[in-house]
């Protein structure tokens, strides 16, 4: 028997993944770059990683949705990133929320899924999906941030709301008239990116516009993106970055993946890790990091390219 890949108090690659929010991809690039984490072997020659360094992780993930490089928190103590990640929350915290806002934190906290999901519905109902989508959404993400990286939100609670949240995004698009209208739009991330709540926000933004979109989810390899894009005719290629993606390798990747496209086809790139980006001009790439750069791009794509007839 293994005992390493046994043991309670080690995880395997694959675990930490899910309960970090941490990409396999992610996690080798920063062991390879900056020498942490640091797995032992298991006998089968599989990285597994002790609670210590899993809680290290948990206190980086939060620092970097906070807006964080990874160069600079890799050469902090834990104790240094512990006080870094305390002081960021409690500043936060200060803020008044409004009524909905604080009501939806609570049921979040409380683990209530029915009520969690009632207050979104009503919200969501009153703003209709594209206000919702543009200005309470970014508040809530923030808000849960903040209560994770106070240490108040379990990772369960966390993902309880991702996904509720999905859920409603998914059932209010789906609910919206088929228009089909140009540009025919394909949302989705790269290898090593599994973070898809932004390619739903994005498909809210531009959905309501009447823009065909299609979502191939997470985690597309290059070759199958240029295949879909090229079998769909494809106008424009969204993809979405979060804040834990390397910088350097979504550069790389955009620049690999932009030579293989038609040259007719624009790619928007957005996402947090975009606002580190964004002084890195790429030839038919167009930074989003805002959602509301996906309207602005939106709106001159469809002036250069006017309906005929």
């Amino acid at each position: 028997m293994d005992f390493l890949n046994h043991n309670p108090n080690m995880l395997t690659i694959a675990q930490v993944e899910r309960e970090t929010g941490l990409s396999k991809d992610v996690l080798r690039v920063w062991e390879r770059r900056y020498g942490f984490p640091a797995p032992i072997r298991s006998e089968s020659g599989e990285r597994v990683y002790d609670l210590e360094q899993i809680e290290r992780l948990h206190v980086i993930k939060r620092l970097i949705d906070r807006g964080f490089r990874p160069g600079k928190l890799f050469s902090l103590t834990a104790e240094e990133l512990q006080a870094l990640a305390q002081t960021q929350a409690t500043a936060k915290e200060g803020q008044d929320l409004p009524l909905p806002f604080r009501l939806i934190m609570d049921e979040v906290l409380s683990d209530d899924n029915r009520g969690l999901r009632q207050a979104l519905s009503q919200l969501l109902a009153k703003q209709g999906l594209q206000q919702f989508v543009l200005d309470t959404v970014p508040q809530l993400n923030e808000q849960v941030g903040n209560l994770w990286a106070a240490g108040k939100l379990g990772v369960h609670q966390e993902h309880l709301y991702s996904e509720e949240l999905s859920r409603l995004l998914r059932t209010a698009i789906g609910n919206l008239p088929t228009m089909g209208r140009r540009p025919r739009v394909l949302l989705t991330t790269l290898p090593g990116e599994e973070h898809g709540l932004g390619l739903l926000m994005v498909e809210g933004v531009l959905a309501p516009e009447g823009v065909h979109c299609l979502s191939l989810g997470v985690q597309t390899p290059m070759e199958d993106i240029v295949r879909a894009v090229v079998g769909h005719v494809v106008d424009v290629l969204v993809l979405s970055f979060s804040a834990a993606f390397p910088p350097r390798q979504g550069v790389a990747a955009l620049r690999l993946l932009r030579n293989r496209l038609p040259g007719r086809v624009e790619v928007w790139a957005g996402g947090s890790m975009t606002r580190a980006t964004r002084a890195h001009p790429i030839s038919g790439v167009h930074w989003t990091p805002e959602l509301s750069d996906c309207l602005v791009r939106l709106a001159d794509w469809r002036d250069r390219h006017p309906v005929s007839g």
